[in-house]
C-alpha cells in the first residue's frame, strides 16, 4: 500500500511539469510584420554534409518517402498512408529490414496514421487511429504488445521522448466530434511505452486554433474534412521538444521534464479575427525555422496561405531573424538567379526528426541522373550519381551542423 502511494505521488509530480516561468527574464519576441534581410544558405556553410544512397532491392523498394528517422546507426523510412510500410537501413544506406503489418488480424495495422522510431530500445511504434490503437514491433518486424488509445484522443505529432515516454500532440478537436467528447484543455501528453497510460503535460490552450480550417460534410453526409496538412504545433530536436502550440503566443521548449518558454510571437495569435500563427519546421540548439501564417480558408487552394508565408530562420544564439529565399546544396550547379523561382524550390523539410543538431533532406535518383547528364554535379553527388538507375530510391543528404 505504501509502495502504491508513492508511485501516485511521482505520477502526480511528473505530470504536472516542472514549469519555468521566465516573466523576470526577458523573453525573445519574433515580430511577424517585420521584412527581414533575405538571405540564401548553403547546406555545406552551415555543416558537414554525407550523402546515403538507399540500397535498392525487391524487398526495400519505397513508393513514397515523405518522412525519415535517423540516429548514429538506422536511416528508418516511415511509412505513410500512401507506402504503408517501414524501412530500415544501416548508416551507409544497406537494406536491413522492413515492418509490413498491413491487415485485419492481430498484431496488424489498417493504415499507420504515425509512426514513431525508439532507437535506444529498438522499437517502431504505429498508430492506427481506425483501430485506435499503438502497435509497438521490434526493428526486425517482430509483434511485442500494443498500447489501446482511448476514445476522445486522436494522438497527431508523436515523438519518442525518453526511454519510458512517448510525447503526443491530441487533435481531436480537428475533427467532427458526433460522440461530444470534451475538448482536451491540456492537449500534450506523455505516452507510457508500456501500457499506453497518458499523463497531460502543465500547458493549457483555452481557444485552440487547429490546421483544419473547414469541417463539415458532404451532400452525402460523409466528412468533408479540408486542413493546411503541412503544418505541426511541435517538433523534435531528438529529445528537445519544440512546442509551439497555434493558440498559444509562447513558444515552449520541454527537455528534461522540464517546460520553459523560449519567446513570444507579436502580434498575438488572436489578435485579429483570422488567427496569425508560427508554424515551426526546423528546430536545433542554434536556430529554428518557421513561417507566420494567417489562418484563412481558401475555397480549392487550402495550402496558399502556407505557401505565401515567409520562411524565417531566428538565430537563437545572436537573435538575429532573416528570411529564408533558398536553400542549395553547393555541389548541385544552379544557374538561376530569379528569388521567385528560389523560394518556390525551398526543400520540404517539415518536423525533422534527427540526432541532435542535424538536418536531413532527399534527393532522388531521377533528379540526380538528369542533373549529372546535364553537367550539373560535382563533388560526392557527381561520384554517386552514375551508379544510380532511374527507379532507385532516394539519396539521403544529411546534414551535422557545425
Amino acid at each position: 500500500m505504501k509502495n502504491l502511494y508513492i508511485l501516485l505521488v511521482l505520477l502526480i509530480c511528473f505530470g504536472c511539469t516542472k514549469h519555468i516561468n521566465n516573466e523576470n527574464n526577458t523573453i525573445p519576441s519574433l515580430d511577424l510584420t517585420k521584412d527581414y534581410p533575405q538571405k540564401e544558405i548553403n547546406f555545406h556553410d552551415i555543416g558537414d554534409v554525407e550523402y546515403i544512397p538507399l540500397e535498392t532491392t525487391d524487398e526495400s523498394l519505397i513508393k513514397c518517402s515523405i518522412k525519415l528517422a535517423i540516429s548514429d546507426k538506422y536511416i528508418v523510412v516511415l511509412a505513410n498512408m500512401l507506402d504503408r510500410v517501414t524501412y530500415f537501413f544501416d548508416r551507409k544506406g544497406k537494406f536491413l529490414s522492413k515492418i509490413d503489418k498491413q491487415g485485419n488480424g492481430p498484431g496488424e495495422y489498417i493504415v499507420p496514421h504515425n509512426v514513431t522510431i525508439d532507437f535506444k530500445n529498438e522499437e517502431c511504434y504505429v498508430y492506427d487511429s481506425k483501430i485506435q490503437k499503438i502497435h509497438v514491433y521490434s526493428f526486425i518486424g517482430k509483434w511485442k504488445r500494443e498500447l489501446t488509445v482511448p476514445k476522445g484522443i486522436y494522438w497527431g505529432d508523436m515523438y519518442d521522448y525518453n526511454p519510458n515516454y512517448l510525447i503526443a500532440y491530441n487533435r481531436k478537436h480537428d475533427f467532427l466530434n458526433p460522440e461530444k467528447v470534451p475538448e482536451d484543455k491540456a492537449p500534450y501528453h506523455l505516452i507510457n511505452k508500456q501500457d499506453g497510460k497518458y499523463i497531460p503535460l502543465n500547458i493549457k490552450v483555452e481557444k485552440k486554433v487547429g490546421r483544419t480550417l473547414r469541417k463539415g460534410r458532404d451532400e452525402m453526409g460523409f466528412p468533408n474534412i479540408e486542413s493546411m496538412t503541412f503544418i505541426h504545433s511541435f517538433i523534435s530536436n531528438n529529445h528537445d521538444i519544440l512546442i509551439s502550440d497555434f493558440g498559444l503566443d509562447t513558444i515552449y521548449s520541454y527537455k528534461n521534464n522540464i517546460l520553459t518558454p523560449i519567446a513570444v510571437q507579436y502580434p498575438t495569435v488572436h489578435s485579429d479575427d483570422v488567427p496569425l500563427i508560427i508554424a515551426p519546421e526546423i528546430y536545433t540548439d542554434q536556430f529554428l525555422t518557421f513561417r507566420p501564417i494567417r489562418m484563412e480558408y481558401i475555397p480549392k487552394s487550402i495550402n496558399k496561405p502556407y505557401w505565401d508565408a515567409p520562411y524565417l530562420m531566428w538565430n537563437r544564439e545572436t537573435n538575429e531573424i532573416n528570411e529564408i529565399i533558398h536553400w542549395y546544396d553547393s555541389n548541385i550547379l544552379d544557374d538561376d538567379t530569379n528569388n521567385e523561382n528560389k523560394k518556390n524550390s525551398l526543400p520540404e523539410m517539415h518536423g525533422q526528426w534527427n540526432e541532435t543538431n542535424h538536418i536531413h533532406y532527399q534527393l532522388s535518383a531521377e533528379q540526380l541522373l538528369e542533373l549529372y547528364e546535364a553537367g550539373k554535379l560535382k563533388g560526392k553527388l557527381k561520384e554517386i550519381a552514375p551508379k544510380l538507375k532511374f527507379d532507385d530510391n532516394n539519396v539521403v543528404a544529411i546534414c551535422k551542423l557545425k
